[in-house]
């Protein structure tokens, strides 16, 4: 008998180029290679890019965020209440399979009908509040930082609403203990998926540095403001800082450092090139909560990885990557790194180190046991 499931994505999972849309993507075509017939609800802005997602899903709605004022003035956390549709209430109360709510973004159908907490997984991508915290911390904009705080106590409040789910999915399991302390039950740990789905260890090497990631958030911005003024100083190297950005203020940062390429909304298969040609990437963070999809991707598709503990906790293998925390430590990393380009075996012990953990072929397994004790 078909099995089928409802998946609640927060945003458009197509193209997958930043760390949420990766998991949501790549976990969503292990799924559909299983068999599971996959009813797919995505909340976006935009319309566009979604043919890709068709050879994969029975069905695709689309719903628009309401991301109105009032919505912030809401006692629900704006991520939650801007994703609140009617419409995706009663497709939901219509059929009876499963319901994946990928973040607790997407979980406002549960404070509106209780009987769907029997047949809910959530998908927790990091501990938001948590998340949000730190997005406080890192902004230097006073309404931002005030956004910020706010949304981060109302999205601890907000979890004594959804502890009911019957199923929990934590990304890491430092995540998990702290969903235990706010109460949830029935919590398994599942690494994020990702992209990379070949033992190959064929290495693509050329002498620049690398920091990629989506340079719209302040965690990131903050971590290339750093790089700029204490890494990236060596006249003689070529860095590279690449990612999505809608922001001309953030651009013209780059003015003034003609050594640095910033290379703006890349395609799938641009970033995926950079991520693989680089010699040395290096990714700080200043904020750590869950696993940073950004550092999976470049450990299995690319070259020399440094990042400091912060980027690395929760990691489940630090020993694979080289971790410096002080500026004239990741200076020291990068030079010798830039002497010594990764070589095949190194790759491919790594690659077993990774396979491990984040097999994707054996997580998606694990998701599929959940969906069938939802189905008893």
């Amino acid at each position: 008998m078909d099995k089928h499931l409802n998946i609640v994505a927060f945003d458009n999972p197509y193209p997958p180029v930043y760390g949420g849309a990766i998991d949501v993507f790549y976990k969503l075509v292990a799924l559909s290679n299983t068999g599971i017939k996959i009813h797919l609800h995505i909340f976006t802005d935009s319309n566009l890019q979604i043919e890709p997602l068709k050879k994969f899903c029975e069905q695709i709605y689309i719903y628009k965020r309401k991301k109105g004022f009032i919505n912030q003035l809401s006692l629900l956390p704006f991520i939650v209440k801007s994703r609140n549709s009617s419409q995706l209430n009663k497709r939901l109360s219509e059929n009876n399979f499963p319901i994946l709510f990928e973040g607790v973004h997407t979980t406002h159908p549960l404070i509106c009908d209780n009987n769907l907490f029997k047949r809910s997984i959530i998908r927790h991508h990091n501990i938001e509040h948590d998340y949000y915290k730190g997005l406080f911390d890192s902004d230097k904009n006073i309404f931002r930082k005030i956004f910020y705080y706010i949304e981060s106590i109302k999205l601890k409040l907000f979890l004594k609403k959804v502890q009911k789910s019957a199923y929990n999915i934590a990304i890491s399991e430092d995540d998990a203990f702290k969903l235990k302390d706010n109460y949830f039950k029935n919590i398994s740990t599942i690494p994020p998926f990702h992209s990379f789905n070949s033992t190959a260890t064929n290495i693509n090497d050329q002498p620049f540095i690398l920091y990629h990631g989506n340079l719209n958030v302040a965690e990131n911005i903050l971590a290339v403001d750093y790089l700029l003024k204490e890494i990236f100083i060596d006249k003689k190297k070529k860095y590279v800082v690449a990612g999505l950005n809608n922001n001309i203020e953030f651009k013209n940062k780059f003015t003034t450092y003609p050594n640095i390429e910033l290379i703006e909304n890349p395609s799938n298969e641009k970033i995926e090139d950079l991520v693989k040609s680089a010699r040395v990437i290096v990714l700080p963070t200043f904020q750590s909560t869950g696993i940073k999809l950004k550092l999976i991707d470049s450990l299995y598709k690319g070259n020399h990885v440094i990042a400091n503990q912060q980027m690395a906790q929760g990691f489940p293998l630090p020993e694979i990557i080289s971790i410096a925390n002080k500026s004239d430590e990741i200076i020291d990393l990068v030079n010798e790194k830039m002497k010594n380009p990764l070589s095949s075996e190194e790759k491919k012990n790594r690659l077993i180190q990774l396979n491990r953990f984040f097999d994707n072929n054996n997580n998606v397994i694990r998701i599929i046991d959940i969906i069938n004790q939802l189905l008893r």
